[in-house]
């Protein structure tokens, strides 16, 4: 099968995903034609009625996407392709150390509920809190309202980490945690939060250590036109959004 999208699977890299996709009943459907709509979406922008006539119509590809997420298929995915493709950069499946911050993005006036104003970016729509390990490669997503406090809303991110990441130590963080309980942290999950701020005395760009991995996570999320705003109606669908996102940006590692 040739690929018609640059979004589009190779064989190579359908071979490597399409067994998790074993389970599941497609009916008269390819499965593979069902992602690459997917990918299409995220990465065109583009409204769910506007998929081109090649794919399944797009009643079905949204059915589909929806029930992924329902049954955690997308995170499941994201997880098996990032432990494989930290083996394939010479690195242990599980991160010992892993990087946490938030974007905040713009939502559509049809974006429904749980939206606010992040009075430091100056934004009315909802935050991405991600995990990311030290490839920039993701652990977890929560999205909620932008006006919600970085480090109240860390325990919500960070529980989806419980059970599988067993080398995680430390967790970099900007000042926005400094809320956050570092004996809580230890006491309930066993890691450290280290909280990294930029050197004052420089002037002009200087990557902050360690952050800088994440500030580059967030810098691919803008190559994917579906996340330059969240035009989602329900925060777990924008999840599901950037999920397919990482999804599509690990598996040419992995090939």
């Amino acid at each position: 099968m040739s690929s018609r999208y640059p979004s589009d699977l190779t064989d190579a890299e359908w071979e490597r995903i399409e067994p998790i996709f074993d389970r599941f009943r497609f009916d008269e459907h390819d499965p593979r034609e069902l992602i690459n709509a997917v990918f299409y979406l995220v990465k065109s922008g583009c409204q769910w009625r506007m998929l081109p006539e090649e794919f399944p119509p797009w009643q079905t590809v949204y059915y589909h996407f929806r029930k992924w997420r329902e049954l955690n298929l997308l995170q499941r995915l994201c997880d098996r392709i990032r432990r494989a493709a930290r083996v394939a950069a010479g690195r242990d499946p599980s991160p010992s150390a892993a990087v946490i911050d938030t974007q905040s993005a713009r939502a559509e006036r049809q974006g429904g509920p749980d939206r606010g104003r992040d009075p430091n970016k100056q934004v009315t729509g909802r935050k991405r809190h991600v995990i990311v390990d030290t490839l920039g490669l993701l652990l977890a997503v929560v999205v909620h309202s932008a006006n919600e406090n970085d480090a109240q809303s860390a325990p919500s991110v960070l529980k989806q980490l419980l059970g599988k990441v067993p080398r995680l130590k430390v967790i970099f963080a900007d000042k926005g945690y400094k809320g956050l309980p570092g004996g809580m942290l230890w006491r309930c999950f066993h890691w450290l939060i280290s909280v990294v701020e930029p050197d004052e005395d420089r002037s002009g760009f200087d990557p902050i250590p360690k952050r800088w991995v994440i500030e580059r996570t967030f810098g691919w999320f803008g190559g994917y036109r579906r996340l330059i705003r969240d035009y989602e109606r329900r925060p777990e669908m924008s999840e599901a959004m950037v999920r397919a996102a990482m999804i599509r940006l690990m598996v040419p590692r992995i090939t």
